[in-house]
């Protein structure tokens, strides 16, 4: 495919101050051709083929995370720096708090991570800090349930999260280098990722699925990258 233009996305003119902003994150969507970009506190969508502004909406404080919601064709799932999460829909240029700290002060700063991750088969959202041994699901939607905390079977520093794209699997990644898959629903125990004691994972800071297959890639943060066949209960690695 060769591409004939360029199109520049024009964030000049994001707030009201006087310096230009710059964008801090941005997310393409999974189906159309749209761009969403936070800018300072305010998350704009583009036409990726055109780069023309579709909308902007303020949503209150910097973006830190953000992902198309799998299960609404035109909402933003973003966790932002003040440690709330927001849903942000740009048909009806309304947001929504899905979660607020427990303490107003609370704010996540620029050195820290977010866990974050989506599933298509429920309006929900898994979240946790960086190295902390918490995982919290709440809902995507007004009405949706109510922050719970996942108690993991494992007490260890969790460095990620991933929920399978077709199926019920929630994939928890501890810094040992162990990978465990929790049904979405019940969060039992589905089957363990684990290498043999000669090779360890620096943390597993990159998750991909096969969009027909059931194979689940894994990088870590030192350059290994593994595969594993998980069409099975017993999970097989295939390659690394």
């Amino acid at each position: 495919m060769e591409w004939e233009t360029v199109h520049h996305l024009d964030l000049r003119h994001v707030g009201h101050g006087l310096k230009p902003l710059q964008p801090h994150a941005a997310v393409f969507h999974p189906s159309q051709a749209l761009i969403a970009v936070a800018v300072g506190t305010y998350i704009i969508e583009f036409d990726a083929l055109t780069g023309s502004k579709i909308s902007s909406i303020d949503i209150g404080s910097p973006v830190v995370r953000m992902s198309y919601s799998p299960t609404s064709g035109h909402a933003l799932i973003s966790i932002l720096e003040d440690c709330t999460i927001r849903s942000c829909d740009f048909d009806t240029e309304q947001t929504l708090v899905l979660h607020s700290p427990e303490k107003r002060s609370e704010r996540i700063s620029v050195d820290a991570e977010v866990n974050f991750a989506l599933t298509p088969l429920q309006p929900v959202v898994f979240f946790g800090f960086h190295k902390r041994m918490s995982v919290t699901v709440v809902g995507t939607v007004e009405g949706g349930r109510p922050p719970t905390k996942i108690k993991t079977d494992l007490k260890k520093p969790i460095v990620n999260l991933a929920c399978h794209p077709r199926l019920p699997a929630l994939y928890v990644a501890y810094a040992d280098g162990l990978i465990r898959a929790y049904n979405i629903q019940t969060y039992a125990v589905h089957y363990t990722l684990q290498l043999d004691n000669t090779i360890k994972l620096l943390g597993a800071s990159a998750f991909a699925f096969h969009p027909t297959l059931e194979w689940i890639f894994v990088g870590d943060r030192k350059g290994t990258l593994l595969a594993w066949d998980v069409s099975t209960d017993r999970p097989n690695m295939i390659g690394m």
